[in-house]
């Protein structure tokens, strides 16, 4: 009954708790306002890992020039996750159970001074190993009637990283500095189209490993021993890294079909070689004056970093006992850097019982897998996701 009680209070008391709070804010205000509230249920097959999000916003202006937006966010992840041993039949010998939560919040000021729209945002989120502070502001301005607009931005991510979990190296607490550079345009080609163009460079440092992360060498198990048995030694990343991402939207709406096109293409890459393509589609189609229905086509590629491999075997690398991303030699296991590929497919009922007010409810099929033929497919996951919100505007 403890545990009962301890679950509810945790998983579904506190997140409407939060909602209610952020309701109560914007209720205050007599300007027109806006609350969003969602679900989010994240599910991997055979056992693997499983996220619950909520997530609530509220939106409301504080006078003729000035908004503020609130948003908090609750996740709680349980489940097996793989740290670095290669498949075997036994699960417990190559998945580590986690059971972690995660406590985050935004608040953004925007203004409009004149012909520029400024945005200001302060973020926290909070795990038992991981403490992230973000900082981001952003300046945009129309052009020829506003069918031009241009924007610019920088943001800040001040992280610090736990080192000292079950096979991790063992520095204590580390630091992570993610500095960012934003551009984007956005184009009203006509009436039916629009058209934007987003860059985004980083240069993130510090400790950029996963402390949860091994990577596997064999070896004699004591000097002059003909047997050798599997050691596990933490990863080593780079504690620098460059990114670069390119992203480009389009949308275009068909009149005779009552329904809108959304494309994407995101572009993503850094300089250990890492990079990924994203192709996107999504198509709004409105059935009645009440429902739309939007199906969704999400396509990922990925080409490996060039210190991904499976095992320390024939490296010629002589592993660091705490590795801190300073070399000589750099190595990670995580499959989440290696050559693959994901498809989403997805589909999503919008529901306005009234002009102000909506329900949504999703279901999205993850699938991925590894294109590297080294890799074992057992560690790519593939997951159902649910998502259910609601959107009201007062």
């Amino acid at each position: 009954m403890y545990m009962a009680m301890r679950y509810f209070v945790r998983y579904f008391l506190k997140p409407l708790i939060v909602s209610g709070t952020l309701f109560a804010l914007i209720n205050r205000v007599s300007a027109e306002k806006a609350f969003k509230l969602k679900f989010q249920d994240w599910n991997e097959d055979d056992d693997r890992i499983r996220v619950r999000s909520w997530y609530a916003q509220a939106n409301t202006p504080i006078n003729s020039t000035l908004d503020i937006s609130v948003t908090g966010m609750v996740d709680s992840i349980s489940g097996a996750t793989p740290w670095g041993t290669p498949p075997t039949q036994k699960r417990d010998e190559w998945l580590v159970s986690i059971n972690e939560r995660r406590e985050a919040g935004v608040i953004s000021l925007s203004s409009s001074i004149d012909d520029y729209d400024f945005s200001f945002e302060l973020g926290r989120s909070k795990e038992s190993d991981y403490l992230s502070r973000s900082y981001a502001i952003t300046a945009s301005r129309g052009f020829a009637e506003d069918t031009l607009t241009l924007s610019t931005g920088l943001s800040y991510l001040d992280d610090d990283v736990d080192s000292d979990v079950p096979g991790g190296p063992g520095l204590g607490n580390l630091s992570r500095k993610t500095p960012e550079i934003f551009l984007g345009v956005h184009r009203i080609i006509d009436p039916k189209t629009t058209f934007s163009l987003n860059l985004t460079y980083g240069r993130p440092k510090g400790y950029l490993s996963d402390p949860y992360k091994q990577i596997g060498r064999n070896e004699p198990l004591f000097l002059g021993s003909l047997e050798e048995d599997l050691f596990l030694y933490s990863e080593n990343r780079p504690n620098k890294r460059e990114t670069f991402v390119a992203y480009l939207e389009s949308a275009r709406y068909f009149e005779k079909l009552d329904a809108t096109l959304e494309s994407s293409y995101r572009y993503f890459t850094d300089d250990s070689d890492l990079s990924g393509h994203t192709l996107e589609f999504q198509w709004l189609q409105r059935l009645t004056d009440r429902f739309i229905l939007r199906p969704l086509f999400r396509y990922y590629i990925q080409n490996p970093a060039d210190f991904y491999m499976v095992t320390l075997d024939g490296s010629g690398i002589e592993p660091i006992e705490r590795p801190n991303g300073t070399g000589p030699h750099y190595y990670s296991s995580d499959y989440r850097l290696s050559k693959l590929r994901a498809i989403t497919l997805g589909l999503k009922f919008t529901y306005f019982p009234r002009d102000n007010l909506s329900f949504d409810l999703s279901f999205d099929h993850y699938e991925m897998k590894g294109r590297d033929n080294q890799t074992d497919q057992r560690v790519y996951p593939s997951a159902n996701v649910i998502t259910v919100g609601t959107q009201w505007l007062f």
